[in-house]
């Protein structure tokens, strides 16, 4: 199996990786109507991916692996068992297709509401939890929790004139923002990966798992502790 990796984010216990399969020509695969999104999974407590594993893995880049069954359940239906001895990118896919295969006209509000997290009577109804967005209006921000050592950073965006304000765990971004807090000021786009979480305590939040912009295609992962980063 082969995806274009549009998220490899922070999860408990390690990364989540997500992208949108490709066929044998580099081409994204369609499945009604919308480009077919995987989640690569492991046999771990929540499912997470070992940060080892992955951490070498950019966004853009074309990864491969052996694919062992889907397990997808719930709105996370893109979940795929892999094997994790499989996995290895071979080259990378072209920013400039990436409006090709967003979301923006496909859902007038992300993941069935308008807030930033899904009451679980809600999320039974969903049956993804992953899309990709061009925005052309967004700004980070920060919030300040009592007793954290750090911020939380967020992304503040309007999609389809309602705003979101959602929490970014995209490690990359978050180290190269934590260099130069300006790193989007003054861009005229971004794509992102927005992905739907799995239910605690009632609630699903909306995350941004990806931030892609011009110059990520050229940067290779930084080396960094996931453990410092400010989330």
């Amino acid at each position: 199996m082969k995806i274009v990796c549009l998220a490899n984010s922070f999860r408990v216990g390690g990364r989540c990786l997500g992208g949108i399969e490709l066929d044998q020509n580099n081409n994204p695969v369609i499945q009604n109507g919308r480009p077919k999104w995987i989640r690569p999974v492991c046999n771990t407590e929540h499912e997470e991916v070992p940060t080892h594993l992955v951490s070498h893995i950019s966004l853009l880049d074309i990864v491969e692996f052996q694919a062992i069954q889907a397990t997808g359940h719930g709105h996370q239906s893109e979940n795929v068992l892999f094997n994790t001895n499989s996995i290895q990118t071979n080259g990378r896919f072209p920013i400039s297709r990436l409006n090709t295969i967003t979301d923006n006209n496909r859902f007038n509000v992300l993941f069935v509401n308008r807030g930033a997290a899904v009451p679980e009577h809600l999320v039974d109804g969903l049956t993804h939890s992953l899309m990709l967005l061009e925005l052309t209006t967004f700004e980070t921000n920060e919030r300040i929790f009592e007793g954290k050592p750090f911020p939380q950073i967020k992304l503040s965006f309007r999609h389809n004139d309602n705003l979101y304000n959602l929490p970014i765990t995209d490690p990359s971004f978050l180290h190269r923002y934590g260099i130069n807090n300006n790193i989007l000021q003054g861009r005229q786009r971004v794509y992102v990966s927005l992905s739907l979480a799995a239910p605690h305590e009632g609630w699903s939040s909306k995350l941004v798992a990806g931030i892609i912009y011009d110059d990520v295609a050229n940067v290779q992962p930084a080396n960094f502790n996931d453990d410092d980063l400010p989330f």
